[in-house]
């Protein structure tokens, strides 16, 4: 199990941006529909079950956002953190998987199982692949 911290702020993004950092962490910026603001993130503490937001882990994903995407930051209005109107900390805990994700098909004696699990902090951004992954080996099962 990991845990991930997200931040929800009222800054609007007109895209989903996700970068690799070159210490190996990820950020990335999820825009909401109807005007909900952004998600950003985010942080990956495997063996942490503290359920409450770090404040410095917070301050290092918007740093990291902000360098990555200059334009999310609100010129001209109060923020309330460095340039953010912040929403709300978003903790979670992530399932993940030793060895990675698993999407496959498993055929049982009068049954067939389809696996598809372990994708951690992903899952809003590879959600249609699995989707259609799962789909197809459905598919593959009915023939």
């Amino acid at each position: 199990m990991v845990v991930g911290q997200t931040v929800l702020v009222a800054n609007p993004c007109d895209r989903t941006i996700t970068q690799q950092n070159a210490d190996g962490t990820w950020t990335f910026i999820i825009p909401r529909g109807l005007n909900g603001g952004s998600v950003i993130g985010g942080s990956k503490e495997p063996n942490d079950w503290n359920p409450d937001p770090v404040m410095s882990t917070r301050n290092e994903i918007l740093r990291r956002a902000a360098k990555m995407y200059p334009p999310i930051i609100r010129n001209g209005r109060p923020p309330t953190e460095g340039g953010f109107e912040i929403l709300a900390d978003v903790v979670g805990r992530r399932p993940t998987r030793r060895g990675g994700v698993r999407i496959e098909r498993e055929d049982c004696e009068d049954k067939v199982i389809i696996h598809a699990y372990g994708i951690g902090g992903r899952g809003y951004e590879t959600s249609w692949g699995v989707a259609e992954e799962v789909l197809q080996l459905v598919k593959d099962a009915l023939l």
